[in-house]
């Protein structure tokens, strides 16, 4: 379990890293520093989502990108209105600023990652994906394609082919390290949101291969493995106290880092879970200082996957998974729901440093067709009654001429 540490450290480097482009934000209007109306908000729905995802203990490890899923919803919350933008609101911690507001900010942050050079890599990448023909927003579209740079695409939702370009776009985002998003296309979806994260970082300090060995490494439940090790001296950022140890792990240029919190022996990451906050963590890494430390991490390499439908609707936005989901500000009349946020990462840290990426895929489906479509049975008609559970058919008909 101590490769969790490193996970969750990652978690909060992913907002603050990029790397060299030109982007073209067509009619959007932001600020350079617009970004920070976002980073607490993203920061603390980072907490948020992995208290829900810890709960699980059928998965061992976990990793995720709260930037990768925060982003792909952001994106929806642009079409959301009434209860359901107001619960999405609370959920992503964006309940003080407008919609506009939360637009700037992912721009700036774009904006800012994209023509900073470090010599570390950050791709980040937005997709839109649409049901060809589907009543969908102009002013949704705008915004999703000027703000978050999203590529638009108009699609035929029917063709099997479909999937499979959505897939490629996902697998060349992540530089091959998530090859399959969407398995198959329901008849009744009608758009994917879809955020993808990359990220290669050298260490400033990296672990020479000859220190690494063979130790024990002593999971949950008094599970042990023999795992290789990395190895170092070096004067790092640390921080202790009576429950922890805590390292800041630099990449090259000291510019992006891998925080690394460690409950201190006879501790279970059960008990740390409990005191770990957004504020207590802000408070933690205030208090690091330099300290010539021995390091012993171990390598390891994962993928990992779920469905986050749970996590968010007890995390406060039933609504949106729900029939009576507003969409309106996303399709003419509303009409549609979320019916799957589903996650996928990647990660693996090793002597030279660490290689992660990670998609967030919001399928959208409708919940009824949003124009009204008229039945007058004035006319012959077939109809059957059946047993729902069974699906066995019990009666069977036909009426000419009803009497």
């Amino acid at each position: 379990m101590k490769g969790f540490y490193l996970i969750l450290s990652l978690i909060l480097f992913l907002t603050g890293c990029g790397t060299s482009s030109s982007p073209d934000f067509g009619s959007a209007e932001f600020k350079k520093d617009d970004y920070k109306m976002i980073t607490e908000g993203n920061n603390q729905f980072a907490f948020d989502l992995l208290n829900e995802l810890v709960t699980n203990k059928e998965e061992p490890n976990k990793f995720f990108s709260p930037f990768s899923i925060h982003s792909a919803l952001s994106m929806t919350y642009n079409g959301a209105a009434g209860d359901t933008q107001q619960e999405m609101a609370k959920v992503l911690h964006l309940n003080s600023y407008q919609q506009v507001d939360i637009n700037r900010a992912y721009a700036s942050f774009l904006s800012r990652t994209l023509e900073r050079d470090y010599d570390a890599t950050l791709n980040i990448a937005n997709s839109l994906w649409l049901k060809a023909g589907y009543p969908f927003l102009e002013d949704f579209i705008t915004k999703t394609e000027d703000y978050y740079l999203a590529m638009v695409s108009e699609m035929d939702f029917s063709d099997t082919k479909t999937a499979d370009e959505i897939n490629k776009w996902v697998k060349q985002k992540t530089n091959g390290k998530i090859e399959e998003m969407i398995e198959n296309i329901d008849a009744n979806t009608v758009a994917y949101l879809i955020n993808a994260i990359y990220f290669y970082g050298v260490w400033e300090h990296s672990f020479d291969k000859r220190q690494t060995f063979e130790d024990t490494f002593y999971g949950r439940d008094n599970n042990s493995k023999q795992q290789a090790f990395m190895r170092q001296t070096y004067p790092f950022n640390y921080y202790e106290n009576e429950q922890i140890q805590a390292i800041d792990l630099p990449y090259k240029d000291n510019e992006l880092s891998m925080i690394v919190m460690l409950p201190k022996e006879g501790a279970s990451l059960d008990d740390f879970y409990e005191q770990l906050t957004f504020e207590q963590w802000a408070k933690w890494v205030r208090q690091f200082n330099k300290q010539e430390v021995s390091i012993t991490l171990p390598k390891f390499k994962m993928d990992y996957s779920t469905n986050l439908n749970d996590s968010l609707i007890n995390l406060g936005m039933p609504s949106a998974f729900s029939g009576n989901a507003d969409f309106s500000n996303m399709v003419k009349n509303g009409g549609v729901y979320i019916d799957e946020v589903l996650h996928k990462s990647y990660i693996e840290v090793n002597e030279k440093g660490t290689e992660a990426a990670a998609a967030t895929s919001v399928e959208m489906k409708e919940t009824a067709s949003p124009v009204m479509k008229i039945m007058n049975v004035n006319r012959p008609f077939f109809f059957v009654i059946q047993d729902n559970e069974s699906e066995i058919i019990l009666f069977m008909g036909e009426i000419n001429s009803p009497d």
